[in-house]
Order: C-alpha cells, then structure tokens, then sequence
C-alpha cells in the first residue's frame, strides 16, 4: 500500500528569510519585493533580468536595482554572476539562486556603472530617512557643507550611495567635506567619486582617508605642472592629466627642471604641447635612470656605441645599451594600456 497527501499549491513552497518582514517590509518597494520572492521561488534556475522583469511586471532597470537593494540588506549575497542567500539569513549549505547574464555591455555589467545608478524614489526616501537616523544626519551635514538646502536630487543622490551602493555615512561625510574643500561642492562630482570609490571597494574612514590622501597628492600635482606649463585656464583636469602629473612627480620623482624640459622638446619637435609625447619622453628618462639635467647631458655627450643592429620589423636602430627610443611608437599608445 502506498499513500500520498495532496497538498495542492503548498506542494511547492520556498522560505523567506523573517528578516524580509521584520526589518526591510517597510523599506522595500513593490518591485523589490517582487523581484526577491521571484528568485527564492525559482532557486537553482537560470533566470535572467529579462525573465524577471516580465515576471514581476517591472523594468530591467527596476530589476537591477532590485537585487542590489537585497544585497546591499544583507539577504543576499554575490559571488561574480552566482547570487546566494547570506549566511546570517539562512543555512549557508541552501540552494544557490544563479542570475544568467544579460547580453555582453561592458558599461551595464557592474554596478557602479553611472547609467546603471538607480536613485530611489520619494517615499522609499521618507521610509529609510525615518529609521536611519544617521542617513538623516548625513543630510543635515550635506547642507551645512554644501551651503544651500538640498533638493530632492540631492537627497535621493545620497540615498542611492548609501543603501544601493552600500557606502557609509561617515565615509559620505568624509567625501563631502573633500569636494567641498577643492571647490567642486556639487551633488554631480559627490555621485561621480562616491560610485568610483564603491567600485574601488572605499568603505571605511581609513580607506577613504587614503583615498583623499592619494588625490589631494595628485591634484597638487597636477597644480604644480599645469602652473609650470603655463596651463592654468584649462578648466577641469582630466583623468590622465591627473595620472600623468603623479607620475611624473611623485612616482617618477622628476623635478621640475627635467619636466620642462620634456615640455620644450616636446614642443619642438610636435609644435604644440601633447601630454602623452611628454610622458613618452619622461618614460625613457626614468628607465634609464635620467632624474637630472646634469645626468641628462651627460648621458646626451656620450660616444655613441659602434656596433648596432637593426630591428627587423621597424628598422629602428637600437644601441648596444638599448638607449635608442621609437617616441612615434610610444604616441600611439594609450596612456592607460600600460
């Protein structure tokens, strides 16, 4: 004899971690919601973004910032493109939850990518706003800081930093008072740094501290070239104005003796300042061991090697030292495929 219980639709139940009801009910959207209970139900499968947006009636969008959100809570955790409930929810031997990936973009892959940032909306605002206290604080700092009330961009900007992209108050706080202090005190540069810094995994006062260190070294840099070069008005540095002049000056330990004088021949042989032709040129020096103007002339009035080969590729000539330098080649390249 056999025997068997027809429990109907219960033949098919999955857990809830409580702390979905107890701690996040109030702050979780619709879709959050949605996109969590979809993902538990359907443990072990394959399920794409596209999948669970049309499940839940929600945008890939809306879906993205969904399964940041449980992460970010601690209900979930990530590891590459295989999520798993965190182990202070749930038994860490339970099944795993894996995402497929959606079509190849490199610029939605992560998270941290801008078009990616998903600000949240009002009330979901007002909820979090009224059991964090310190996200509240954090608010009233950011107006004393930036010196105006903010508006609900600003809010929401500092919001989505915090609970989506998991970076703390105090550390908000700290890049804050940064922007402030070189003049860039705008919600626009506070959401640029603060996505960097949570890709680059900033998440506590130390590691924002020696961030702040390393460009506030770099800005300075930049000052003391662009000041040296007669660039002063050019707005903005770049990213790779910004590399180059640490560089130069604080890994390379050139003065300022031998940068100008890349700059001259730089000019003299392109006719016009070019960056990367410079940093070309300072490459070489710094190879070869060249920090001085004396150790630069020196190495210039040397008898030249007699034997030499030639390159069989480029039919460059090269010296017996390897002192010969192709800087059209080096132009060509990148500054950032080193």
């Amino acid at each position: 004899m056999s025997y068997s219980i027809n429990l109907g639709q219960w033949n098919h139940v999955f857990a809830v971690p409580a702390s979905v009801a107890d701690q996040h009910l109030k702050l979780a959207t619709e879709a959050q919601l949605k996109v969590l209970l979809y993902l538990l139900c359907h443990a072990g499968e394959n399920v794409s973004d596209e999948q669970l947006s049309k499940a839940t009636a929600s945008s890939v969008e809306e879906v993205t910032n969904a399964v940041e959100f449980w992460i970010n809570r601690g209900v979930l955790t990530r590891n590459g493109d295989e999520l798993s409930p965190s182990q202070s929810t749930v038994d860490p031997s339970a099944v795993q939850v894996h995402v497929s990936d959606t079509p190849k973009n490199t610029a939605q892959e992560h998270h941290t990518a801008v078009s990616r940032a998903v600000r949240p909306d009002t009330a979901f605002v007002a909820a979090l706003l009224r059991e964090d206290k310190n996200l509240a604080g954090l608010l009233e700092e950011a107006q004393s800081v930036m010196q105006k009330p903010l508006s609900p961009g600003d809010t929401a900007t500092l919001v989505m930093l915090n609970s989506t992209f998991g970076i703390p108050c105090e550390v908000l706080a700290m890049l804050l008072h940064y922007v402030a202090s070189v003049g860039s005190a705008n919600m626009r540069t506070v959401e640029r740094i603060g996505i960097q810094w949570s890709d680059a995994g900033v998440y506590t006062v130390e590691a924002a501290e020696l961030e702040i260190e390393r460009m506030t070294h770099s800005r300075e840099a930049w000052g003391r070239v662009s000041s040296l070069l007669g660039l002063h008005h050019t707005g903005r540095p770049t990213k790779a104005q910004l590399v180059n002049a640490d560089r130069w000056l604080n890994e390379w330990s050139f003065n300022d003796e031998m940068i100008l004088e890349a700059y001259e021949r730089c000019v003299d042989v392109k006719g016009e300042y070019n960056m990367s032709y410079i940093n070309a040129i300072l490459k070489r020096w710094f190879e070869q061991r060249i920090l001085s103007l004396d150790a630069l002339r020196e190495s210039e009035v040397k008898p030249a090697v007699k034997k030499t080969k030639k390159n069989p590729s480029k039919g460059s000539v090269f010296s017996a030292e390897g002192a010969s330098f192709d800087l059209a080649q080096y132009e060509k390249q990148s500054l950032f495929d080193e």
